[in-house]
């Protein structure tokens, strides 16, 4: 068996997939020392199918977990629902497990403390990346492995779904010579999606744009962009230190972690640089919280920002399969006292094309909170902040319906992934 991998991985076509660690060598040559032998050949080949598969099924997430003390199950994350797809014997799990990690540079010895690692799939001229990490569980070892984004790269404001008044908003946004823009949402909402749209409405041969990342996602031709890494204490903070001494026009951090960070980015926000970046929370709101937690004065936070988008991502009705919505009385009651047409309103029905589920592909909505300098000005009073919190997070809320049940009147979403992802 061991001679015939061999020879497929010298005659391999386009239509394989070959998994590469973080140095460019194939998963053979680390378990055959280069020459293609390993004991089981299968496991390899089990291992590369489970990632083709995951591409091939537009996964985000594959999700490796021990059901009892002799299978596991294997879960793909298809437009942000879990789903199980296979269940194999521990035995043949960890097999699978040990070659991921082996060819992501982790010890794959160390079964208990968690790890993170990273590695590539070749297919013909395609290349993607992943993020991989481990930890101990009960009935054994899990793994999460995130698809990064290779299309994020290429996307643009007008691809992501935004209505014309939030496009023209953020192209006005962006368009400003200095100031923060800070995108918001909780894990998988899309926010580095929308953060490289934007970088692709700048011009990067007028404007030196740097990004900081952990990790890079996408490669931006003309940018300079930049991977964190402890190990060698290139850290958020850091890192920015040194962009700043680079004559930057645009810096963008992929994520506000700490103090040390958001103080940074602030500053250079009000210093004459355009700031893009991310951070972890439920809503705009959330987010000026979390920063004033981390020990930002809100006279820093009110000088530097700009701009907070909170968003969410909506699963889209399958084309192939929706039909119009059975609605309540009362559902239809609601929508002839706001004038809405609810013959448009559709539902999920399922079919070969979406795998059954009903949904293919997703959608932004989001909510747009322009700092304007009426709103600076009550941001740098701490006394008044919390309250304008308080009415300004019940809005954001409601600005995320009403975007949200937009596009269900435009049949791009069923009321039930509304309510999903809203409430």
């Amino acid at each position: 068996m061991t001679a015939v991998r061999s020879r497929r991985s010298q005659t391999e076509d386009d239509s394989a997939i070959r998994l590469l660690d973080s140095s460019g060598r194939s998963i053979d040559e680390i378990y055959g020392h280069g020459d293609g032998k390993h004991e089981d050949a299968g496991i390899l080949e089990l291992t590369e199918q489970t990632i083709a598969d995951a591409l091939e099924r537009r996964a985000s997430d594959i999700l490796i977990d021990p059901r009892d003390e002799s299978m596991y199950t294997i879960r793909l994350r298809i437009d942000g629902a879990l789903r199980v797809v296979k269940e194999l014997n521990e035995d043949t799990c960890r097999a699978i497990i040990n070659s991921i990690k082996a060819v992501s540079g982790m010890d794959i010895s160390e079964r208990r403390r968690p790890q993170d690692g990273g590695f590539m799939a070749k297919k013909g001229t395609t290349t993607a990346s992943f993020r991989v990490a481990s930890a101990g569980a009960l009935h054994g070892e899990k793994l999460s492995i995130r698809v990064l984004n290779k299309d994020a790269g290429s996307s643009t404001l007008a691809d992501i779904g935004l209505t014309e008044k939030q496009y023209a908003v953020l192209q006005n946004e962006i368009k400003r010579p200095a100031g923060m823009i800070l995108v918001c949402g909780p894990t998988g909402s899309g926010k580095t999606t929308t953060m490289y749209a934007m970088l692709n409405e700048i011009d990067r041969f007028t404007r030196n744009v740097i990004t900081v990342e952990d990790p890079i996602e996408a490669v931006l031709p003309q940018a300079s962009q930049i991977e964190i890494n402890p190990k060698a204490d290139i850290t958020f903070a850091n890192a920015l230190r040194s962009v700043l001494r680079q004559d930057p026009d645009v810096i963008c951090v992929g994520e506000i972690r700490d103090e040390e960070t958001a103080e940074i980015a602030l500053r250079a926000a009000q210093t004459g640089h355009l700031v893009l970046a991310t951070v972890h929370s439920e809503s705009s709101i959330t987010a000026l919280i979390r920063l004033l937690d981390l020990g930002i004065s809100p006279l820093l936070l009110a000088g530097g920002l700009n701009l907070v988008v909170s968003q969410r991502l909506l699963r889209c009705l399958c084309d192939h399969c929706k039909k119009p919505a059975e609605l309540s009385d009362s559902q239809i009651d609601g929508f002839q006292k706001k004038g809405i047409d609810h013959s448009k309103v559709f539902e999920a029905v399922g079919c070969q094309h979406c795998e059954t589920t009903g949904y293919f592909g997703r959608t932004i909505i989001c909510d747009l909170m322009v700092v304007d300098d009426s709103l600076k000005a009550e941001m740098a009073k701490s006394e008044s902040l919390i309250d304008r919190m308080r009415t300004r997070g019940t809005q954001c809320q409601s600005n995320l319906r009403k975007d949200g049940l937009k596009k269900v009147i435009a049949g791009i979403t069923s009321l039930d992934e509304l309510k999903r992802v809203v409430g």
